[in-house]
C-alpha cells in the first residue's frame, strides 16, 4: 500500500490550491500523471523480468525448447534451442546516414500520409536467466489483428529453433500456422473491445514531439531518457504497426537520439536488407537498431550484454534479446 500511495502523492494529479476538483474535469496534465501511475509499476516489473525471468517462464522456456528439437520416435535425446547470433553490420560506401533516412521518410508521408494500423506481427527472441545455471532462449512469433469493430485477434506461437527467422504464422482471416511451432497462447476479443487493454491504446499522433510525450505517458522517462524512448518505441511497434506519418515521426526521434551510431549495412534474421545503427545504454547492454534505409521503418531492435556476467553464464555479446517487425 505504501508504494501506491508515494506514486499518488508525487503524481497529485490535483492540488490541494486547484480549488473544488469534484465540480471540475481533470485538465491534460492531471489525465496525464495518472495515465502514468499503472505504467510506473509496469515498468519496475519489465525492469526486474529484464535480469531474471521467473522461475515458471523459465522451465516453459525450457520445455518447449526441448519439445521443439525433438525430431521423433526414436531420434537422439533433445538439445537445448541455440541462441541466436548477434547480427552482423558491415560498413560501406552505400550507408545511408539516419538524417537521410529521416529526410526519406519524411518526403514519403508527405506524398501518402496513410493512417497507422492497430496491430503488430513479429518475431523474438528472450534470454531466460537464472544464478548459476545456463539461459534458455524461448523464440516466439506474435500477431495481433483488429477490425473495425473493435473485435480482434492474437496469436502466439513458440516457434521451432531449427529454424530461425521463418516465419511460422501466415496472416488471413483467421491467421493460422503455416509450420513447425507449438501454440501458446490464441485468444478472441468481442466487438468493441479495439484493445483498450493494450498499452498505447490511444491512436498515435502526428508529429516527432507529441509522439514523444505520447509514448511518455506508458513508458515514463521516453521524454527525457535515450534508452527509455528506445525501449518505449519498440513497446509501441509491438502494439500499432506504423503508417508512413508515424515511421517518419519515430526515425525523426531516433535520429536525434544522443549516442546513437551508425554500425552499417545489415541482413536481418528474416533476410531483409536494412541500416544498422548501435546505442550503447546502462552499464552492460547494447542495442542494435535496424531501419528500412528507403521510408525508415523500424526493422529490428536487438539488445546484447557488452561485458560477462559468470553468474548467468553470458558472455559479451551474447544476444540478449531481439525483436523482428514484420509488416
Amino acid at each position: 500500500m505504501t508504494d501506491e500511495l508515494d506514486l499518488l502523492r508525487e503524481a497529485d494529479p490535483v492540488s490541494a490550491d486547484t480549488g473544488p476538483w469534484r465540480d471540475r474535469p481533470l485538465d491534460a496534465r492531471a489525465e496525464l500523471l495518472l495515465r502514468r501511475l499503472p505504467s510506473r509499476d509496469r515498468r519496475r516489473r519489465t525492469v526486474r523480468r529484464r535480469a531474471v525471468w521467473s522461475l515458471g517462464a523459465a522451465a516453459a522456456a525450457t520445455v518447449v525448447a526441448l519439445a521443439l528439437t525433438v525430431s521423433g520416435t526414436g531420434s537422439s535425446p533433445a538439445v537445448a534451442a541455440p541462441r541466436p547470433l548477434p547480427l552482423v553490420a558491415h560498413a560501406s560506401r552505400a550507408d545511408v546516414s539516419i538524417a537521410e533516412i529521416a529526410r526519406r521518410a519524411r518526403a514519403a508521408a508527405e506524398e501518402s500520409p496513410g493512417k497507422s494500423e492497430r496491430g503488430s506481427h513479429f518475431q523474438s527472441w528472450a534470454l531466460s536467466m537464472k544464478s548459476g545455471e545456463d539461459a534458455v532462449t524461448l523464440p516466439r512469433e506474435s500477431l495481433t489483428r483488429w477490425n473495425a469493430d473493435g473485435s480482434g485477434s492474437t496469436l502466439e506461437v513458440a516457434t521451432d529453433p531449427r529454424h530461425p527467422g521463418r516465419p511460422v504464422i501466415e496472416d488471413g482471416p483467421p491467421p493460422r500456422t503455416v509450420h513447425d511451432g507449438k501454440v501458446l497462447s490464441e485468444e478472441r476479443y468481442p466487438p468493441g473491445i479495439n484493445g483498450a487493454n493494450q498499452s498505447y491504446f490511444e491512436d498515435p499522433p502526428a508529429g516527432a514531439s507529441a509522439l514523444r510525450e505520447y509514448l511518455a505517458v506508458w513508458s515514463p522517462g521516453a521524454d527525457r531518457d535515450p534508452e527509455e524512448l528506445l525501449s518505449a518505441i519498440g513497446s509501441f511497434r509491438t502494439v500499432w504497426t506504423p503508417g508512413p506519418r508515424q515511421r517518419a515521426d519515430i526515425v525523426t526521434l531516433l535520429s536525434g537520439l544522443e549516442g546513437l551510431r551508425p554500425a552499417g549495412e545489415v541482413t536481418d534474421r528474416l533476410g531483409r536488407e536494412g541500416q544498422g545503427f548501435r546505442f550503447t545504454g546502462t552499464p552492460g547492454s547494447r542495442y542494435l537498431i535496424v531501419l528500412d534505409p528507403d521510408d525508415g521503418g523500424v526493422l529490428d531492435i536487438e539488445e546484447t550484454f557488452s561485458r560477462d556476467d559468470p553468474e548467468y553464464r553470458v558472455k559479451a555479446g551474447d544476444v540478449m534479446s531481439y525483436t523482428a517487425y514484420i509488416p
